[in-house]
């Protein structure tokens, strides 16, 4: 055990923590400890670069990332709903596109700067931050749609970035602090914070889409060149 596998139990942790929350009836509060727990799965990686990895650091964090992003949002949006069983196939479908995305990553690496398939992580964050948002905004047939798009771009070969462009990473973190701080001081602002998070969230998902055409104007310039 190294300094990052201690954090990669935080990441858990929280992933277990947020799943006893939901079961107590703090319906936002679970949601908030999955962010908690993207957070956690971003340092234990970064410590990790910056000093060193264990022999059992990567199985380890896909078994953090199967509690946190697979099983916790699962439990939380089927507890969050009126209507279970209409929820719960695209549910199913998303955790199982999870647990064979995770696996898929320990046996093949795209580069490194780059996954193949939408990482697990990106889909806890996405439906934590469709929850925060809150009953004004959840839809069933949305929430449902949601967790079927996020488990079909986990299974595919499309291509996406690590958020590690400062670009990225700066505005990312501002939103991500900002939505956890807030549910200390008012669960509107956590809302209002969640429709942001949300929102990069989006882009995040159709980034491959806006990249591929840039990527061959740039090709396109190169040869002309």
């Amino acid at each position: 055990m190294k300094l990052p596998d201690y954090v990669t139990l935080l990441n858990a942790l929280f992933g277990v923590a947020a799943i006893l929350s939901v079961m107590e009836g703090f319906t936002y509060l679970a949601p908030l400890l999955i962010l908690i727990a993207a957070v956690a799965d971003g340092l234990d990686g970064h410590i990790a670069r910056k000093f060193s990895s264990s022999n059992i650091g990567g199985n380890l964090d896909s078994l953090a990332d199967v509690i946190s992003f697979g099983v916790a949002p699962v439990i939380i949006t089927y507890s969050y709903s009126a209507d279970k069983y209409l929820l719960l196939p695209a549910l199913v479908f998303y955790f199982i596109c999870g647990i064979l995305r995770l696996a898929r990553f320990n046996t093949m690496h795209l580069g490194f700067n780059s996954f193949s398939g939408l990482p697990i992580t990106a889909g806890g964050i996405a439906i934590s931050a469709y929850i925060l948002m809150g009953e004004r905004f959840f839809n069933i047939y949305v929430m449902a749609g949601i967790a079927f798009i996020l488990g079909m771009l986990m299974i595919s070969n499309v291509t996406y970035l690590k958020a590690r462009d400062q670009k990225i990473l700066i505005p990312l973190t501002i939103v991500f602090a900002m939505t956890i701080m807030s549910y200390a001081v008012d669960i509107r602002y956590t809302h209002m914070m969640a429709f942001w998070l949300s929102g990069l969230m989006s882009i995040y998902l159709v980034s491959p889409i806006i990249k591929k055409p840039e990527e061959e104007k740039n090709a396109a310039k190169r040869s002309n060149n």
